[in-house]
């Protein structure tokens, strides 16, 4: 029986497979543009659930490459009447399975606008790549478990690397800055293998006060705002912990006068970016609430998790291993089997988020 522990360690040998394939996997993508490429002043990604936290994580890396305006939304967001198409954006839509039915109808509708679209799915063969105009093999595989891990970090490494194919086209970056780019995110998957281990160890030393809280609030900035998001959909979905995800300064705009004792609050820093305000909100927890911890590349004490960070601008698949191995063991420690099949046929009976495979 594969576990999802065994998905989560299979994650650095499916990040060197879409390192190792990314030309194949992204010339759909460049053919289906041609010289549209040199007209295009936007990249629209376009996913709900984790394909949203992905893009949300991958956003600020994928502006900087391709030199190009980048924005998220939901589907729905483009579901109203009024909007202005613009017409030299590429939208990329992204979902795992391909059979997300507001995903799949938006692209539908922008096509038939004459948008420039793409998708994002595990196989050639999922619904969404069938009607697309330009596809992506995400590399994910097929992945055992409805909470997705590999999905996530396949969907972000790909939307990364996209954005450097996009730039290096465009000439935004130079073959020398393209394959520093690609030496980071060499980096990650050995990296992460030592990072899971260390955030199983880390985890059973502070299990208890985790368990104990009545929440947990995730906080980063940049693309680790974008593992806050995805760490806090985790939590709920796997061992069914009331979560929440912020960025590192929204989060001391409001929530920090309603946080108390039986909140942890969990703080992602690189150890670059935002480090001291990201301590001085540690430290806050620590010392006033006693429920605050912190893993990343600058810590405020003993109890946190130290992380040798490798992957520079791809640091956050390297982080992101923390809260998948947190929600993982706290899954089992909780009592809760994975492993049972879900059964979906009572929510289906009020409403279906996604279409099923033909």
């Amino acid at each position: 029986m594969v576990t999802l522990l065994d998905c989560i360690e299979r994650i650095p040998s499916i990040l060197e497979d879409i390192l190792e394939k990314r030309e194949e996997r992204l010339t759909p993508l460049t053919e289906y543009l041609g010289e549209k490429v040199m007209k295009l002043d936007e990249v629209v990604f376009i996913g709900s659930g984790t394909s949203n936290t992905a893009a949300l994580t991958s956003q600020i890396f994928v502006e900087k490459a391709a030199g190009l305006r980048v924005k998220v939304c939901y589907p729905n967001d483009f579901m109203g009447e009024g909007h202005v198409w613009n017409p030299n954006a590429l939208h990329v839509f992204t979902s795992q399975t391909g059979t997300s039915k507001v995903t799949a109808d938006i692209q539908r509708k922008l096509l038939t606008e004459g948008c420039l679209c793409a998708s994002i799915t595990e196989s050639e063969e999922t619904p969404l790549a069938k009607e697309s105009a330009a596809h992506i093999v995400m590399g994910c595989g097929k992945e055992e478990y409805g909470m997705r891990t590999i999905g996530y970090c396949a969907s972000i490494l790909t939307h990364m690397l996209m954005g450097m194919k996009l730039g290096l086209i465009r000439g935004h970056l130079t073959k020398e800055q393209y394959d520093a780019y690609l030496s980071q995110a060499g980096q990650v998957p050995d990296s992460r293998r030592v990072i899971t281990k260390q955030a199983a160890q880390w985890f059973q030393i502070n299990k208890r006060q985790i368990m104990r809280s009545a929440c947990v609030i995730f906080t980063g900035s940049g693309s680790l705002y974008g593992v806050s998001l995805e760490a806090a959909i985790k939590f709920w979905e796997m061992p069914q912990v009331i979560s929440a995800g912020y960025e590192l300064e929204e989060g001391m705009h409001g929530p920090n006068y309603g946080y108390n004792s039986n909140h942890c609050v969990v703080i992602f820093n690189d150890g670059i970016r935002d480090v001291e305000k990201s301590l001085s909100l540690a430290w806050f927890m620590k010392e006033v609430h006693h429920n605050g911890l912190v893993a990343g590349g600058t810590v405020a004490d003993e109890k946190d998790l130290l992380l040798d960070i490798k992957g520079g601008d791809f640091n956050c698949l390297e982080v992101c291993a923390v809260p998948q191995i947190m929600a993982y063991y706290l899954t089992v420690d909780g009592g809760r089997d994975l492993t049972k099949p879900n059964n979906h046929s009572d929510m289906n009976r009020y409403f279906m988020t996604h279409q099923e495979k033909h």
